[in-house]
């Protein structure tokens, strides 16, 4: 069924548009809209075969899993990376702002075989699995660091300190009901993390060339009000926003607005930029990207949410 109100804030959508799916090449278009309110870029009709925009050689489905190691291992090398900086893991300056322990119970949502958990766990992290209702199965990886194969509803309530969502969260139909499901799953002042692309100033440059509308697998673009109205809504306090947007948001959408795929047909791998851009044109996008981020400006955003103590209950 079309879409012809907001389903974040109710509003009425314009700005339909059609946005072609480049990651692959396929080049079939897909009809979307804006919100006029939150300004929320939502697709206005999901795909009845959408499962068919994520082959087998689609990104998430081949990435190298590392094995976890044992205690000593676990220490030394927590130790070493926190020592050296340039080797040190992006989650770890995504976590810094919620202090979250080693100890505490930590849940992945969409994490597919498992490759950050399993990370997170080398890292010295002892109490972390993932959870993904789309996995062929259930994936152990020893030390209890699993995968589960469930929804969110079939999980215990109050049982995570935190939650993350790296990259999900605009592929999900449903957002305000993952919100609310999120919501139980967290103990009091848990947090929840959602590390997503934004509607921003790459939207307002390069329109239905901007790579991270990804159509038809994006369904939903958020924006910071977007984020904050669907928050309140559920009981979370937004505590922070950090804004972490890269070159690609420049580079992909150039060739985007070439014509050129994001993925080679032939060898299925992504492109690589300097095979497209020269070293000064990649160099000038990723100081871009820096001052976008530093003014709140850029294409992708990590959202703090947290479950405040004695506030609404779902």
């Amino acid at each position: 069924m079309t879409i012809k109100k907001c389903k974040i804030c109710g509003a009425n959508l314009e700005n339909t548009f059609n946005a072609r799916e480049m990651m692959f090449g396929i080049r079939k278009e897909f009809p979307y809209a804006q919100c006029s309110n939150c300004q929320t870029i939502q697709i206005l009709e999901i795909p009845k075969d959408i499962a068919s925009y994520y082959p087998e050689y689609y990104y998430s489905f081949k990435q190298y899993v590392p094995p976890i190691t044992g205690l000593k291992a676990i220490l030394k090398r927590l130790f070493k990376k926190y020592r050296i900086r340039k080797h040190r893991h992006e989650i770890l300056d995504q976590l810094q702002p919620l202090n979250i322990l080693p100890t505490q119970r930590i849940l992945d949502i969409g994490c597919g075989r498992g490759k950050l958990i399993c990370e997170m766990f080398n890292y010295g992290f002892k109490n972390i699995q993932g959870v993904d209702r789309f996995i062929p199965q259930e994936y152990q990886h020893g030390h209890n660091v699993k995968v589960l194969q469930n929804d969110l509803s079939e999980l215990k309530n109050d049982s995570y300190d935190l939650l993350m969502m790296h990259h999900v969260f605009e592929h999900m139909e449903e957002p305000m009901n993952e919100l609310a499901k999120s919501y139980k799953l967290l103990k009091n002042n848990g947090y929840l993390m959602i590390r997503i692309p934004v509607v921003n100033n790459a939207w307002s440059v390069y329109q239905r060339d901007w790579v991270q509308l990804d159509a038809p697998r994006h369904f939903f673009i958020h924006t910071e009000k977007s984020i904050n109205i669907m928050a309140k809504e559920v009981g979370f306090t937004v505590t922070n926003i950090v804004y972490d947007s890269n070159s690609m948001q420049f580079w992909g959408s150039e060739l985007y607005k070439k014509d050129i795929s994001l993925i080679d047909e032939e060898s299925k791998e992504f492109r690589k930029p300097d095979d497209f851009f020269s070293p000064a044109e990649i160099a000038d996008y990723e100081q871009s990207a820096k001052e976008l981020n530093y003014n709140n400006k850029g294409d992708q955003a990590i959202f703090y949410l947290q479950k405040k103590e004695y506030e609404k209950v779902i």
